[in-house]
């Protein structure tokens, strides 16, 4: 093993674990009640390495299926008080968050250890949206704007596939690179209707690259890195696992909950022919709802690979009936850190079909050691087809499948438009920053968007890095990209520099909540402010950028917030205090 590097492991002897789906612990107000603990316990991500210490959502990596019904509220509990007082990682007191100093108004104690729980993708009241000054200690020492112990999950939106994780300033790279990711669902009966492969064939892929020393604790920077990478794929907590699957169709979620890594998913065929051939990958939902229509995805397909950024998801379907006893590899062919191109030929491949958005391919400068040797990770895990099905396959052919209508925001409608600019610099300790418009997460906020009112956000990146911006509260369309550098090489100009622009990308055309900005690259998107008013956040998902200090708060102003009957419990601080388990 290599200084700083994991120990060797044999990839594929282990099978991938399965998360279940987690059943509730009782009815509250009429809904169910989910009382989840955080635990540190000890996690085997392979039969060599030695069981490492994470900290887990009921004590796992990733945490259980969290499932709601479109509809039908949810209401989450998240008890800390079993963890310990001192951090599994260096906690490093130059990132705002950490200390006392660094909030406005609050002169109480910022223990080491402490969480919140955001409900990623939800459209839900702010005091129940797990952000990051919403936080908890595990003696009870509560964050300034924390609300409430109980978070209401009105689930009154599209089917969903998402995750939990935790949302806590300061610590959200390390509460989640200890392991406190899990998936959520929202189901439909629309989504029940179209006869999708379900139960066992119905399989989340949770993506997350980890680093491990001999001992087998988790390895993670003892001071702030602005880009962590892993040198282990991680798949539902194992170690480069196998899958064996029936010659039939399957339904995949495939989650990226790495902190910084983005993938770029395909398939290459085991057998002794190089060039063998691989099913072709359905994409029939970017996370929200469903897309506009099936996106086939392979060599000949609408994209050549699926790129998927730190928490974007893809709900997808692969159809393995005429591969029994076949073996195929999950690839990645995203250099690390990312700066991922246009993708305006399939997926950020050349002509040539190589990959061409790798941070290496470019000039860089702005305070980052290029001569850093970031692992990257080409293989994922495996998958093996049996001879034969157990059951017959009655789930539709993807080929065949026509996906439900979007009624999403509607650019014309938009009589606001907002320019979001990004940009890398250094701070006065020397560590790399990326800021949002040149501000921090405590200066006054400036974005104050109507609730119900729909806008246009122009995310303007400048930066050297992929830059994926999640919106809290909202699922977003996709508008336009256009390339606004002076790249040739990169940005395909013509002769003459006209910026070109295109559509979004195929797998784009449908609900999102996070949107891949890459360098030289202006994204447009369309947002409708609803259901609630309140202040939220938006930021990079990449952990250590929004970290420091890629994030920054926007308030949807009500006109008249007794005109809305979901209005937020902050309405009336008095009432969240003194039940603070309560619905707002």
């Amino acid at each position: 093993m290599e200084e700083g590097s994991s120990p060797d492991l044999e990839k594929y002897v282990q099978s991938l674990p399965i998360p279940e789906e987690r059943e509730p612990d009782s009815r509250r107000w009429g809904v169910e009640h989910h009382e989840v603990e955080i635990q540190e316990t000890t996690h085997s991500f392979h039969p060599d390495l030695p069981d490492t210490t994470i900290w887990g959502f009921d004590g796992q990596f990733p945490g259980p299926i969290i499932a709601g019904r479109r509809g039908r509220p949810l209401a989450v509990e998240v008890d800390n008080s079993q963890l310990p007082d001192e951090h599994l990682f260096e906690v490093d007191d130059d990132i705002d968050g950490t200390t006392t100093e660094n909030y406005v108004g609050y002169d109480g104690e910022v223990p080491e250890v402490r969480n919140s729980t955001h409900f990623h993708g939800l459209n839900v009241p702010p005091e129940s949206d797990g952000q990051a000054d919403m936080w908890i200690s595990p003696d009870g020492v509560e964050g300034p704007r924390r609300a409430r112990d109980v978070q209401v999950l009105p689930n009154r939106q599209s089917r969903l596939t998402s995750t939990y994780h935790d949302h806590t300033r300061g610590l959200t790279r390390l509460n989640n690179y200890a392991g406190l990711v899990g998936p959520y669902y929202i189901r439909s009966r629309e989504e029940k209707r179209l006869n999708l492969p379900d139960g066992e064939y119905d399989i989340p892929l949770v993506l997350a690259d980890r680093s491990f020393d001999e001992d087998g604790s988790l390895q993670y920077p003892e001071m702030f890195m602005a880009d962590v990478s892993g040198d282990t794929a991680t798949v539902n907590g194992a170690a480069w696992p196998s899958l064996e699957v029936e010659p039939r169709r399957y339904r995949f979620r495939i989650i990226n909950a790495s902190n910084a890594r983005t993938y770029d998913l395909g398939l290459d065929n085991d057998g002794s022919d190089a060039h063998g051939s691989v099913p072709t990958i359905h994409q029939i939902s970017p996370g929200h709802g469903f897309l506009e229509e099936v996106v086939s995805i392979d060599h000949h397909g609408d994209l050549h690979s699926l790129v998927l950024a730190p928490f974007e998801r893809a709900d997808v379907i692969v159809d393995f009936s005429e591969y029994a006893g076949e073996t195929f590899t999950v690839t990645n062919d995203a250099e690390f850190p990312y700066a991922g191109g246009m993708d305006t030929d399939h997926g950020g491949h050349d002509e040539d079909g190589d990959t061409d958005g790798g941070m290496g391919s470019m000039d860089m400068d702005g305070g980052m050691d290029m001569d850093m040797d970031h692992p990257q990770l080409p293989e994922i895990m495996q998958i093996r087809v049996a001879d034969e099905v157990e059951r017959p396959d009655t789930s539709v052919d993807p080929t065949d499948l026509t996906l439900p209508d979007r009624n999403g925001p509607d650019p014309d409608d938009a009589e606001v438009t907002r320019e979001i600019t990004m940009a890398m610099d250094t701070d006065e300790n020397g560590l790399m920053i990326h800021t949002l418009n040149g501000n921090h997460w405590d200066d006054p906020v400036e974005i104050k968007p109507e609730l119900g009112s729909t806008e246009i956000w122009e995310f303007v990146n400048d930066d050297h890095h992929t830059h994926p911006i999640h919106l809290h509260l909202v699922e977003f369309e996709v508008i336009d990209r256009v390339r606004h550098d002076d790249h040739d090489e990169m940005d395909g100009m013509d002769e003459d520099g006209m910026d070109h622009s295109m559509g979004p990308l195929p797998n784009e055309r449908g609900g999102k909540d996070v949107v891949r900005v890459n360098p030289g690259e202006t994204v447009r998107i369309a947002v409708q402010f609803g259901d609630f008013p309140g202040t939220y956040p938006f930021h990079c998902h990449v952990l250590e950028h929004e970290e420091h200090d890629m994030m920054r708060p926007f308030e949807v102003v009500a006109e008249d917030e007794t005109d809305n009957p979901w209005r937020s419990c902050s309405d009336n601080p008095d009432r969240e205090r003194s039940d603070k388990s309560g619905w707002g």
